[in-house]
């Protein structure tokens, strides 16, 4: 399918303008060594036996030659868009003819003596000139076979009328040496024009592979919105059921419920990962951090799910101080301590530290089922398991390790792996180290504070959402005006003219091709004054992501946990 692409789209125009652009810009060079160095080579090796009549000719011609070259190429230059392509093709002959026609002079005006060494110069000179030109000419076989025949047969019919000695050999030399050169150079024009199809079937089958890339992209990024926005309202509304629940019995369910939201939220959100990565609006925001502190609270968010496997996370590190973006270092290390968990079944998982000339090395070390030198490469691609070919969602999708590599890559973290099938692996990270009195104290957020003094619109087109997500934070004790559209929204402003909302939250993708930016902004204007806001988003594109960033807008990604929205909200709103 692919070859059928490509001969359909690389044309005959597409090769002849290229050819030809390629023609010209040899030939400018070729042109221009030649009236400055080789044609004025002639005057020098013959002037003795020529007449200052020839030689003034002689020179007229190269000026001659030099005006045709500079008006040729000025308008080529200047006025591209001025002439067709094959008009441009004839007008670039000109030159050329005159050019031939000077070189074919050069027997006439400059050969008066029938001594060897002058016959045989001249006939080496005008073979070695043609040869060296019918390079750059041979974008166009006619032009070597056309600008090569003319100097050749008038020095043939030149030592003919000279009656030379050894004539007929010469003759022969001659017929031998113009086939050659007309073999030589077909075969280098079938070399060009192949190497011209050759670039452009590169070039296409490059854009082929990036179009195809972007419709994966938008693929991903459709069906993750769809996907997020019905799981966006399971959450909110597990989570309410949960926090309204009365009877022990069903915590166990709420818990099972829960754990299976939460997998696929983490499915999802290694999409958004890969989709943030390519978008290259990742900004690593180095700040100095107290190491041993940031893997406690670690160790005590993965120490329950290696309790149910019956292995341990044992932590060795002494107070130290690395510089590194906390939400990157989290990313990272989340994915290394879950892979360690999940391919450990006896003994455990250690996280231990050691300081060397390049700062901060941080290791993951388990017991479990080990790679074999040849995958430990493989490891790092995308989709790629090694322990999974039933595909068991619960061990990922194969994407941990390659994020893992493209944000050490991205902060300049030297990366490293030794392992060894059936003993257990061990991850190296190199940190840069910090300043341990640059530490800053983390804002603690208290998660039982009083919301009632939050007055929030939420604008979402799914109707699920917007009912979830209004009792969610109703049950909180916020006011809610939930609206479908932003149009909606800022009908009920001017309808309530004492109502004064201090917080927005929209859906980023709404009805019309409407945007969360757009809803924001159109509420900002109705309201006259500058409302808080937050933006939610089911898209992993890479051109979403761009748009949401270059706006500077707070935004959270679907499917949200409500613990963390809560958070977020809190902090935006502790002013209140």
């Amino acid at each position: 399918m692919l070859t059928l692409d490509l001969e359909q789209k690389i044309n005959t125009e597409l090769i002849q303008k290229e050819s030809f652009s390629l023609y010209m810009k040899e030939m400018l060079r070729i042109y221009i060594g030649s009236i400055i160095v080789g044609l004025p080579l002639y005057y020098f090796i013959f002037k003795a036996q020529t007449s200052e009549n020839s030689i003034n000719i002689w020179f007229t011609l190269d000026a001659i030659l030099l005006v045709s070259v500079l008006v040729t190429f000025y308008l080529f230059y200047k006025y591209p868009a001025k002439f067709n392509p094959s008009s441009w093709v004839n007008l670039s002959d000109i030159p050329l003819l005159i050019f031939s026609a000077y070189i074919a002079s050069a027997p006439w005006l400059l050969l008066h003596s029938e001594t060897d060494i002058y016959l045989y110069t001249m006939l080496i000179m005008i073979i070695a000139l043609t040869g060296t030109i019918a390079h750059a000419l041979a974008y166009y076989f006619y032009r070597v076979v056309f600008f090569s025949i003319l100097p050749l047969l008038s020095l043939v019919i030149k030592l003919y009328m000279m009656e030379v000695d050894h004539g007929v050999d010469i003759y022969i030399a001659l017929i031998l040496v113009w086939t050659g050169l007309m073999a030589f150079f077909h075969g280098v024009n079938k070399s060009l024009i192949d190497a011209i199809f050759l670039k452009f079937e590169h070039v296409q089958a490059r854009a082929n592979a990036e179009r195809l890339n972007a419709e994966k992209s938008q693929f991903i990024a459709a069906a993750s919105h769809d996907i997020r926005q019905p799981l966006q309202a399971v959450n909110l509304i597990v989570n309410t059921l949960k926090s309204g629940n009365s009877n022990p019995k069903d915590d166990v369910l709420f818990e099972r419920l829960e754990s299976s939201v939460n997998s696929m939220s983490e499915l999802l959100n290694s999409l958004l990962d890969v989709s943030e990565l390519d978008a290259q609006v990742i900004i690593p925001k180095p700040q100095h951090l107290c190491l041993r502190t940031f893997l406690v609270k670690l160790q005590g968010e993965f120490e329950p799910l290696a309790k149910k496997k019956g292995i341990t996370v044992e932590l060795d590190v002494e107070d130290c101080t690395v510089l590194a973006d906390p939400v990157l270092l989290k990313q990272v290390l989340n994915n290394l301590v879950s892979n360690a968990i999940r391919y450990t079944n006896v003994g455990g998982v250690k996280l231990f530290v050691t300081k060397d000339s390049e700062g901060v090395k941080l290791s993951i070390k388990d017991t479990g089922v080990g790679i074999c030198v040849e995958d430990q490469e493989v490891i790092f691609l995308e989709f790629r398991q090694l322990h999974n070919p039933e595909r068991d969602q619960n061990k990922g999708l194969g994407l941990g390790l390659s994020i893992v590599k493209r944000l050490c890559e991205l902060q300049h973290w030297p990366l490293s792996l030794n392992s060894e099938l059936g003993t257990g692996s061990c991850f190296s990270i190199n940190i840069p180290e910090g300043d341990n009195k640059q530490v800053e104290v983390a804002d603690i957020v208290d998660m039982n504070k009083n919301l009632s003094a939050i007055d929030i619109i939420v604008i979402d087109d799914h109707e699920g959402i917007r009912f979830s997500l209004s009792h969610t934070l109703a049950n909180w004790g916020c006011k809610v005006h939930a609206f479908e559209s932003a149009e909606e929204a800022c009908r009920a402003i001017n309808g309530l003219p004492d109502w004064a909302p201090n917080l927005l939250i929209s859906d980023y993708r709404l009805r019309n091709h409407k945007t969360g930016i757009a809803a924001i902004k159109q509420v900002k204007l109705t309201l006259n004054y500058p409302i808080k806001s937050i933006l939610m988003s089911g898209d992993t594109s890479p051109e979403v992501i761009k748009a949401i960033e270059a706006e500077g807008v707070s935004w959270l990604h679907k499917p949200i946990k409500p613990a963390k929205l809560r958070v977020v909200i809190t902090r935006k709103m502790k002013d209140l």
